[in-house]
Order: C-alpha cells, then sequence, then structure tokens
C-alpha cells in the first residue's frame, strides 16, 4: 500500500519574502498611506499560500504601536522611489484612427513600478485639439529607468485628469475616451484616489523595546494567516505609531 502524500500542497516552493523594516508612519494605521510596505506578494498567476507574518524588532523601536494587516488586490497605494517623468509630455492629434469627439484634451503622465507604486505625476501637456468625430492622439514622453508601465491621466481641462490608460512604453495613441479600467475613477489626475483598494484583514499589538541586546533576544511575534492568497494579490502592513528602530517583517508561506 502506498503513502499518502503528507505534505503541505505549497512545500515543494517554499516563499520567504519581506524583511521590510517599518518604522513611520500614525497615519499608516488606515491603510491608506503612501508607506505602508507589502511583506508578501502572490505568485501571479497561481496564488500562494500564506502562513504566518513574523515581527521582529530591529532594535529600540521608541513607543508600543499596533500593525494592521491588509490584502491588496494588486492596485497598491504606494509611493514609488523611481523618478517622475521629466520634462513636459507631448500630444499629436490625428483625425483619424480613433472616435475621439472634438474638443481639448490635456495629459499627466505617472511612471509605476513593478510593484504598482506610482510616481508624482508629470508636468501636465498643452493643450492639444481634435477635430471632427474619428480623432486620435498620440501621447509621448521621456523614458523613465525601471518603470514597468506608465499611467496617461487624460481631461478635457487643465488640472481636470478624469480617466486613465496605461502603456508599457514611453508613448501611448489615444483612440477612446473610456476609462481603464472602468472601476477606478480618478479624480483630478490624483493617484490617491484610487490606489486605496486595501482589504483590511487583521492587526497585532506590537511592544515598546526600550534597548536592543547583544545578550538577551527580543521575543519572535508570529501572525498565523495560514489561507490561500488570490494569484497577484499582496499582503500589506501599517503601522499604528511612529517607531524609531523600527520591526522587520518578514512573510513565510509558499507556491502552489
Amino acid at each position: 500500500m502506498a503513502l499518502a502524500n503528507t505534505s503541505p500542497i505549497y512545500s515543494k516552493v517554499g516563499s520567504v519574502q519581506g524583511g521590510i523594516t517599518l518604522t513611520t508612519a500614525a497615519n499608516d494605521y488606515t491603510g491608506q498611506s503612501i508607506n505602508n510596505s507589502i511583506v508578501f506578494q502572490a505568485d501571479p498567476t497561481n496564488g500562494s499560500f500564506v502562513q504566518r507574518l513574523r515581527f521582529k524588532a530591529a532594535g529600540a523601536t521608541g513607543t508600543a504601536t499596533v500593525a494592521r494587516i491588509y490584502l491588496n488586490e494588486g492596485t497598491l497605494n504606494l509611493a514609488s522611489p523611481l523618478s517622475a517623468v521629466s520634462g513636459t509630455p507631448t500630444g499629436t492629434p490625428s483625425t483619424s484612427g480613433g472616435t475621439l469627439q472634438a474638443g481639448t484634451y490635456f495629459a499627466k503622465i505617472q511612471a509605476v513600478d513593478q510593484w504598482g507604486g506610482g510616481t508624482a505625476m508629470s508636468t501636465e501637456t498643452a493643450s492639444v485639439s481634435v477635430t471632427g468625430t474619428t480623432g486620435s492622439i498620440a501621447w509621448a514622453w521621456t523614458a523613465v529607468t525601471g518603470a514597468a508601465y506608465y499611467r496617461i491621466f487624460v481631461g478635457p481641462v487643465t488640472g481636470g485628469q478624469v480617466i486613465y490608460f496605461t502603456s508599457t512604453t514611453n508613448s501611448y495613441t489615444q483612440t477612446t475616451a473610456t476609462i481603464n479600467p472602468t472601476s477606478n475613477t480618478p479624480a483630478q489626475g490624483n493617484p490617491s484616489d484610487f490606489l486605496t483598494q486595501n482589504l483590511f484583514y487583521g492587526e497585532i499589538s506590537l511592544p515598546n523595546i526600550a534597548s536592543a541586546s547583544a545578550t538577551a533576544a527580543q521575543a519572535d511575534i508570529d501572525y498565523p494567516m495560514n489561507f490561500a492568497l488570490p494569484p497577484g494579490w499582496h499582503v500589506v502592513v501599517g503601522l499604528g505609531t511612529t517607531v524609531t528602530g523600527g520591526w522587520i517583517v518578514t512573510g513565510l508561506g509558499g507556491l502552489y
């Protein structure tokens, strides 16, 4: 009689992620701050199993705090360390190639990194006039080193970018005015208006560590999760108060 496979389904390909040191800030507790940190990312195709998060004091933390854990469906409310698009993007109109209505259009460009974090907006383009009802606009801008893709925010008035499109290169031909994706409608081209897709999952109290010691180890503080994270989702953590020394957070799990 053959023995059954007693190993967990994810054990063949382990995944240890994070090692992120969290220090600030108090408003991260709400899950909306740009300083929330990714501690685990699911495989983009098959998803992953998340076993637990481990919190370890990096030194004297300075104060007790609460860590809140969020699940993020891939649209991250993080600021990117990438440089913003430099200079002023350009737009070249055409009377063919699309279904843009006649009118004036303005655009701002945002570079996005591999985690989905966006940079500050570029300078707004000069107005681009489209004539007729079958027009299109070829937008172009300076490439940003390390950018995974770009968001092109477009609107009919200056400062009024209310739809956006995406491109993996530093150019994009806009042929329609359809919102992309339709579930998100940024207001005034502000990234924080739509990068807030965090789902509150749980929280854990973290003690004040008065001092680090070479002779006495700090306690390991584990937060159990034990569930399947859908493809492309993230586990994100934010703190309730600013701490000086920081807490190192590591995600433990596995790939399917």
